[in-house]
């Protein structure tokens, strides 16, 4: 076997070179061991100079992949500070909230709910996002950080929905006391001279000592007469001593009453609003004099209206 191999490397073979010019062919000699040594050492330089293209190749690419990285990380520092500046920032916001919060319960003499509800499901571990597993993963310095503001983040959230269910209570009772406001007597219902207050007096018409169950407002006949409050018209007619007469139902058991009236300017079942002019002065039912009887009545009993007015000073003293 190993003479036929030296046998076939010593064979000559004839190798043929033509440069397609003018220049002859030049044919070349020589045994077929030196042709394989040839070979073997360009295979060699070939598959050397391969490594080095593949070697340079990858440092490159790993190069990119670097500055890429590093620009990345560069670009999450400065989001991790603003995201840190922006949890401060509704930090001390929601802190303010909290204060105005506890002031209207404070003015509307609402519940303030004690500080361990308030801190109820605050602080606890933050839930990993895959941003923060993959940072874990790579053991990145930042990682905590990030969990620190996550964590924060997630408390302020919750101490959000907290205060926005607290508003939207307080808001309610703001509604509420605003209807029942609105429908509270609270304006003297026509301008003039206070001439007769509630209580006992003597009686005018009967010389002797009986209660008066309103106050008498005297100004020129036609003086406008308002509604003291919201409500709706329940009488509209003549009654006996009182002469052309308005009643308002303000809810809540509170009717005013209007006396001695020259004319109506609404009708029953009509709702009416503070300050809406409903009939004008005049001097009809028993009366010395144009003037208005108004009267403030809660549950049907009869109250002193002075303590419902909050604008006394435009009555002449």
């Amino acid at each position: 076997m190993l003479k036929r191999v030296m046998t076939f490397l010593r064979q000559r073979v004839t190798i043929l070179v033509d440069f397609r010019i003018r220049l002859k062919p030049i044919r070349l000699i020589a045994p077929k061991w030196i042709l394989l040594v040839i070979c073997l050492i360009m295979v060699s330089f070939i598959g050397t100079g391969g490594r080095s293209i593949v070697c340079c190749v990858g440092n490159q690419i790993v190069s990119c992949k670097l500055s890429r990285l590093e620009g990345e990380n560069q670009e999450l520092l400065g989001k991790y500070t603003e995201l840190e500046e922006d949890a401060d920032s509704l930090g001390e916001l929601l802190a303010l909230m909290e204060s105005h919060d506890i002031q209207l319960r404070m003015y509307k003499n609402m519940e303030i709910w004690p500080e361990d509800i308030r801190q109820l499901g605050v602080g606890g571990p933050a839930v990993e996002t895959p941003e923060m597993i993959e940072l874990r993963e790579m053991g990145s310095s930042h990682y905590h950080g990030v969990a620190e503001i996550k964590q924060s983040i997630d408390a302020l959230l919750r101490k959000a929905l907290y205060q926005q269910e607290s508003f939207v209570e307080i808001e309610k009772k703001l509604t509420k006391d605003e209807y029942m406001l609105d429908r509270t007597p609270s304006i003297t219902p026509t301008e003039g001279h206070l001439t007769s207050g509630f209580g006992y007096r003597i009686d005018p018409f009967l010389h002797c000592i009986k209660m008066h169950t309103g106050v008498d407002i005297s100004n020129k006949p036609g003086t406008p007469i308002l509604a003291s409050a919201d409500g709706v018209v329940s009488f509209t007619g003549y009654l006996s001593g009182y002469g052309l007469t308005v009643k308002i139902d303000h809810g809540n058991e509170i009717e005013t009453l209007y006396g001695h009236l020259s004319e109506f300017y609404v009708k029953e079942g009509q709702s009416v609003l503070r300050g809406e002019a409903i009939g004008a002065m005049g001097n009809t039912g028993r009366s010395h004099g144009p003037h208005l009887h108004y009267e403030v009545r809660v549950a049907g009993r009869p109250i002193n209206p002075k303590g419902y007015f909050l604008d006394e000073e435009i009555l002449g003293k």
